[in-house]
Parts: C-alpha cells; sequence; structure tokens
C-alpha cells in the first residue's frame, strides 16, 4: 500500500469521500480543519505523491509559462547562461505539458521592458519567469500581475516591494563584502580602490545597487578603514569609458585595486595593460571574455553567480508550484563561487 497508494485508499482510511481528499490535495473547496488534518496524517505517513504525469497526459491540458529577461548579445553574453538553465527545465518538464514562450528586453531600453510585459499579459500565461532588471518598470509589471494573481519567480535579483512566490538569486550584498575581502588581502592600508558600475542607470539596477552595499559594508566595518574608494558608474561606450577612467586616475597617484560590480569587467581589465604594477582586479561571471582575461592574469578573481541553475531552479519552481501544488521555498541563494586561474576548468555547470 505504501508503493501503491491512491486517492482511494486514503479516502477509505480517512473514511471520508475522494472528493474530500481531493480539496486537501488541492486547497480547495471547504474541509473541516479536523478532517484535514486526518488525510494530511495519512498522507504524510504513506509519503504520498500525486501521479502528475498520469493525470496531466490524461487531461491533456497544456500549461503555459513565460519568461522575461534581458535580450543576449551572443551565445557567449551573461544572459545565455539562464537561458540555458531556463531550456534544459523546459525540456525536462515538456513531457508534463509544459510550454514556455520566451520574451527578451533590452537593458539600455526600459521601454523594450514595457512593451514586451504588455505581450506577455496579452497571452495570460500560468506562471511567469522574470528577471526584474529595471526597478521602475518591474514594480509597475509585478504590481498587474499581482491584481491578476499570476504567480511569478525572480531570477538574479529580487525586490522587497513586489511579491513573488519565489526568487533564485545570488545574495548581492553578501557577494560586493566578499569582494571587498579579497580585494583587502592583496593590497596595503592606504590603497586606493576604484569601484565601478558599467551600467546605463545605475539607480534603476536594485543588484548592482546591494553589491555596492556590501562592497562599502566590508571596509566601514572589518577591512582596512584607510583606503580611498573612489566610485564611478559610465556606460559601454568604450570611449567614454577610457575618458571616465583616466580622469579617475589623474586624481590619485595609482589604483591599487578596482571592482566592477557586474560580468562586464572585460570591458576594464585591458585599460590597465601599460601599468608597471597592475590593479588587483575583481568582477562577476565565467563569460569567455572575462575567462581569457583570468588566464592571462588581468583578472584576479571573478565571482560566479550559476546563472544556468538560476534559470533551471527557477523554472522547476513554477512547476512545483503551479503544477504539483506543493509548497515552495520564497528565498533560494545559489552559491557565491570564487574563480581563478587555477580552479575555473573544475567548475562544474548544470
Amino acid at each position: 500500500m505504501t508503493k501503491n497508494i491512491r486517492i482511494l485508499d486514503i479516502a477509505k482510511k480517512a473514511g471520508v469521500s475522494i472528493g474530500t481528499v481531493d480539496r486537501v490535495l488541492h486547497q480547495r473547496g471547504e474541509v473541516s480543519e479536523e478532517t484535514r488534518e486526518k488525510i494530511l496524517k495519512i498522507i504524510r505517513e504513506f509519503d504520498y505523491r500525486p501521479n502528475i504525469l498520469a493525470s496531466t497526459l490524461a487531461s491533456k491540458k497544456i500549461i503555459n509559462f513565460a519568461s522575461l529577461t534581458p535580450k543576449a548579445g551572443n551565445k557567449d553574453s551573461f544572459w545565455s547562461k539562464p537561458q540555458e538553465g531556463i531550456d534544459k527545465a523546459v525540456n525536462r518538464l515538456s513531457q508534463y505539458g509544459i510550454r514556455l514562450e520566451q520574451y527578451h528586453f533590452k537593458m539600455e531600453d526600459p521601454d523594450s521592458f514595457t512593451r514586451e510585459s504588455n505581450k506577455i499579459l496579452e497571452s495570460k500565461p500560468d506562471g511567469i519567469l522574470l528577471a526584474p532588471w529595471g526597478k521602475r518598470e518591474s514594480l509597475k509589471f509585478t504590481q498587474i500581475l499581482d491584481e491578476q494573481s499570476i504567480p511569478y519567480v525572480f531570477i538574479d535579483s529580487t525586490l522587497e516591494e513586489a511579491h513573488p512566490m519565489s526568487f533564485v538569486v545570488q545574495d548581492s550584498v553578501q557577494s560586493g563584502f566578499l569582494a571587498a575581502k579579497l580585494l583587502d588581502y592583496g593590497i596595503t592600508p592606504k590603497s586606493n580602490i576604484l569601484m565601478i558600475h558599467i551600467t546605463k542607470n545605475l539607480q534603476n539596477a536594485n543588484h548592482l545597487l546591494l553589491r555596492e552595499t556590501g562592497f562599502l559594508n566590508y571596509f566601514e566595518t572589518v577591512g582596512h578603514k584607510s583606503h580611498r574608494i573612489i566610485k564611478m558608474e559610465v556606460g559601454s561606450d568604450e570611449i567614454q569609458r577610457a575618458t571616465s577612467l583616466n580622469t579617475s586616475i589623474a586624481k590619485v597617484d595609482s589604483i591599487d585595486a578596482v571592482f566592477v560590480s557586474n560580468s562586464k569587467v572585460h570591458l576594464v581589465a585591458g585599460l590597465f595593460d601599460s601599468y608597471e604594477v597592475r590593479p588587483k582586479i575583481i568582477g562577476y561571471d565565467l563569460i569567455p571574455k572575462n575567462v581569457d582575461l583570468l588566464l592571462q592574469d588581468k583578472i584576479d578573481f571573478l565571482l560566479n553567480q550559476n546563472p544556468e541553475i538560476q534559470g533551471f531552479s527557477a523554472t522547476n519552481i513554477l512547476f512545483d508550484k503551479i503544477v504539483r501544488k506543493e509548497s515552495v521555498n520564497e528565498a533560494n541563494y545559489t552559491a557565491i563561487d570564487i574563480i581563478t586561474k587555477e580552479n575555473y576548468k573544475y567548475y562544474i555547470s548544470i
């Protein structure tokens, strides 16, 4: 009975109808608290799990999910990695009638987020996987999702003001703190540290601000307080970036360490080729351009966010909650992997 228990068996043991058991399993309809607890105790006793595949195939119901993430520039860019995880999860879950429509926005164009989110609303999906890149636009979108009772899961970052059923992220504050600690090991007191945000609108990039918070917290609490930290916010334009960097460097005798708060660290590392003593440099993510510079000793550390795992896990969370009707953890944090040229090849993704 333990191996082959059915709803009918649970109903007989509890002395109730099949319909009552079904209402408890799917958390719908009126059932007295005493009866509900009696049924749940039997379910736990026999470790009963509904046969989702059988019921889904029998009903032939299609579950439609949607994802809204930044558009990947190419297969080697950061945002191609979460998409790989999403694709792997969808391929595994397709036998259960899961379909996922992909939507993408341009990070430098907030209006593209609004346009794509409106398309998603028109499609009326059963659940949404969302990268809340632009805070203002994301909050407007999630407010509508809340009003329409459409569940959503965040990846890459989360927003305190929103109400996702779950999120899969790296702890941005803690990763910033770790980045500061790693740099502090390699520099002397009274060093000049360059903190660079490569983004169009920093105030709308919540996770970068959180990394900055963690980075500064380290030096305010346990690190050397004698360091001078120079903050820069630049776009991806090469000329602007070089000009801004040279202007900042001209204000000090030297740059001893560099923290780049996202995966675009490769856009900065090469600018220090002419230095007699290169600064310690740390950034994020195992994209090919970053790895190449890591192997050339032009980047000292990369903090990996496990983007494939984020996409894979978030998709499975939607499935577990919406199809399997299981409870899910609201907060899901991925590991903060410290990658060097000595260990990068041993890193295993999904």
